[in-house]
């Protein structure tokens, strides 16, 4: 069995929102912030505990206001519960779920969206079945020094067939850096997630 294909055999579940989406409103938007118009996406990831309480939160692209980075955080630490990630061995383990709210006037669209694609692949072609946009949306199993062992499809990429999850897999695995997930002082065994979008090439 080859290395990536070895790294598909047991099935990771990731950590989800048990709070309905979005957690975000009009009015939690500080006043200051809304007073002076200032505006921006904030990438945030929340991690979350085995029994699916969230610990920490970390903004990975800051909107370029503390006070609204500052809000994103605390909105989805006070709002936010999620059932736990599982393991390759199904074992209850840390998990991380990513997020983007954007900060704007409230006549626009909603505040909260998913991020954008983590890794986008160009290809010759795309395996029969795969649906439009070829995008696979990975759940990852990551040891305490941040090295990937399994990969799963989250629920809502399961209609893309085998072929295209495998293909995100490698890609990913053969792309992504060694990070670890910390928690307090040290770094832990996690479940991560990631979305690669397909392309082809004309």
């Amino acid at each position: 069995m080859g290395l990536f294909a070895s790294l598909l055999v047991n099935a990771v579940i990731a950590a989800a929102p048990a709070t309905p989406l979005p957690w975000y409103n009009f009015d939690d938007y500080p006043q200051k912030a809304f007073d002076r118009e200032w505006k921006g996406a904030a990438v945030f990831v929340v991690t979350v505990a085995p029994d699916g309480r969230p610990v920490d939160c970390t903004i990975t692209h800051s909107t370029g206001y503390e006070v609204l980075d500052r809000q994103t955080c605390w909105v989805a630490m006070k709002r936010a519960k999620f059932t736990g990630a599982r393991g390759p061995d199904g074992q209850p383990v840390y998990g991380t779920y990513r997020s983007v709210v954007n900060w704007h006037r409230p006549d626009q669209t909603r505040l909260q969206a998913e991020p954008a694609p983590d890794l986008e692949v160009t290809v010759a072609s795309l395996p029969e079945g795969s649906k439009d946009p070829a995008a696979v949306k990975l759940a990852y199993f990551v040891d305490a020094s941040g090295n990937p062992s399994a990969c799963s499809a989250l629920p809502d990429s399961l209609p893309q067939p085998k072929p295209l999850v495998d293909a995100a897999c490698t890609q990913l695995f053969g792309k992504i850096g060694r990070v670890p997930v910390s928690v307090g002082t040290g770094a832990v065994p996690a479940v991560k997630t990631a979305a690669v979008l397909f392309t082809v090439d004309k």
